[in-house]
């Protein structure tokens, strides 16, 4: 059975998914917190968070809970997609209308690209209604914050950026489910403490992915968001600077009558969103945005390239993470090759990589379409076409008398022929700058400062 019909057939015979409940525990210094959703009377999921380290004392008067209930929200998103049951009963919490239209929208964009790999054509109005089921209204947090900083920090270039150029604020890396490039990353930039996050699927979905249910990719970055906005209270810090850049606007493909952007949740639109609604339902005093944000991924390169200490310790591949290696298989591994390389000698690629990844002749598939000459983007957190194209000219450049890897080599053959862009759009790319941003005015002024 193809994957539009099992859709069909598996919202038939699962009418509707209930986030039930959330349980809140502490256990010595640490939180956690247990989610209930429920598909069926054989489907329970069960997933939890764990705090660890936090102050407690806003337990007490649950100004916490309207920050929990809403990590359930989207929490749910990557179980819901297992049966994509048409209705989603509330019962943990109470929404508002417009909470509800929010939350319509950042699942259906957030599950596009799931959608489209699945060949699901449907509609952000369609594709689930949202019932509530007598829960209670959560307040939010109305306390002041400190003017401290959270960072989360994933491990690869963009955090390392963000790291280092606040560090001479008030600040904090924020950690999920810590591997070593995370710690690596905090730990080089000089910090001494991270808060440390765990989250935990229910092995359950798993399984069902085994057994064929729907499956594919969910938006993890609006997660982070909201898991950062309990800590922000949990912690007491209220900023929450986050190192999405300006690239992550550019969408995949075209499908179901939208733009199927893999970065959905990274881009402006969704940061703009994401920051209206923490500050209204969830704590009053958070400030949500991304540092990074009118930067572009070929200026974010060449900031992190000043930072060698680094260079052995990073790592931008998902593939690799539980390893804590580079795969060198994925586009990826290949992306922050490219955008590095017009910054840094081969020798410093190497050193990084393992290997010249412009000789692999495996890669070129993939190559070609980062470069937009072949099929569509990857669904990667990569950038932009014309970046990559750009870093390619550029580097080309640097190789003067001497012969080129054989994937430049063919990168030239191809491009003799195809638009790629303008010669002098790396310098115009290297100096944009965008205005769509949410930086308060000292983080304005320290980032402009190191460009």
């Amino acid at each position: 059975m193809d994957a539009p019909d099992k859709f069909l057939k598996l919202r038939q015979e699962n009418p509707e998914l209930i986030y039930d409940s959330f349980s809140v525990i502490s256990e010595g210094s640490d939180l956690k917190v247990k989610y209930k959703f429920i598909q069926s009377e054989k489907i329970v999921f069960e997933p939890f968070i764990i705090f660890r380290d936090c102050t407690l004392q806003n337990i007490k008067n649950n100004y916490i809970n309207a920050a929990l209930f809403n990590i359930g929200m989207i929490e749910m998103a990557s179980y819901y997609k297992a049966c994509c049951s048409p209705k989603i009963v509330i019962r943990a919490g109470n929404l508002t209308s417009e909470q509800k239209e929010f939350w319509k929208k950042i699942i259906y964009r957030g599950l596009g690209e799931f959608l489209y790999t699945n060949n699901i054509n449907t509609s952000e109005d369609s594709l689930f209604y949202l019932e509530n089921g007598n829960g209670i209204t959560f307040r939010p947090f109305e306390k002041a914050l400190p003017d401290e900083v959270l960072i989360p920090v994933g491990g690869g270039k963009d955090s390392v950026v963000t790291l280092e150029l606040l560090n001479g604020m008030k600040c904090v890396p924020l950690i999920m489910n810590p591997r070593g490039a995370s710690v690596e990353s905090a730990r080089t930039a000089g910090y001494d403490n991270y808060i440390r996050i765990e989250r935990s699927l229910d092995p359950l979905l798993l399984e069902l992915n085994a057994r064929g249910y729907l499956n594919g990719h969910t938006p993890f970055s609006a997660l982070l968001a909201f898991v950062s906005a309990a800590a922000s209270i949990l912690y007491y810090k209220k900023y929450i600077a986050l190192s999405n850049e300006n690239s992550a606007n550019e969408g995949n493909a075209f499908f179901s009558g939208i733009e199927i952007n893999h970065q959905y949740s990274k881009s402006f639109e969704a940061e703009r969103s994401l920051h209206e609604y923490i500050k209204k339902f969830i704590s009053e005093d958070t400030y949500y945005f991304s540092f990074l944000r009118p930067l572009n991924e070929l200026k974010i390169a060449e900031l992190f390239s000043r930072h060698k200490k680094h260079f052995s310790t990073f790592r931008s591949c998902n593939a690799g993470s539980k390893e804590n290696k580079w795969c060198l298989k994925c586009s990826k591994c290949l992306f922050t090759y490219i955008i590095l390389s017009p910054f840094l000698e081969d020798i410093d690629l190497t050193g990084i990589f393992g290997k010249n990844m412009f000789e692999d002749k495996e890669l070129e598939q993939v190559f070609f379409e980062l470069c937009g000459l072949n099929g569509i983007k990857p669904f990667e957190c990569v950038g932009t076409i014309s970046e990559v194209n750009a870093a390619l000219k550029k580097k080309i450049s640097l190789y003067k008398n001497t012969s080129l890897p054989y994937l430049l080599e063919q990168y030239n053959k191809r491009t003799r022929t195809e638009n790629t862009g303008s010669e002098n759009s790396f310098e115009n790319i290297l100096q944009g700058y965008s205005t769509d941003n949410l930086l308060p005015d000292g983080f304005r002024k320290v980032l402009t400062e190191n460009l």
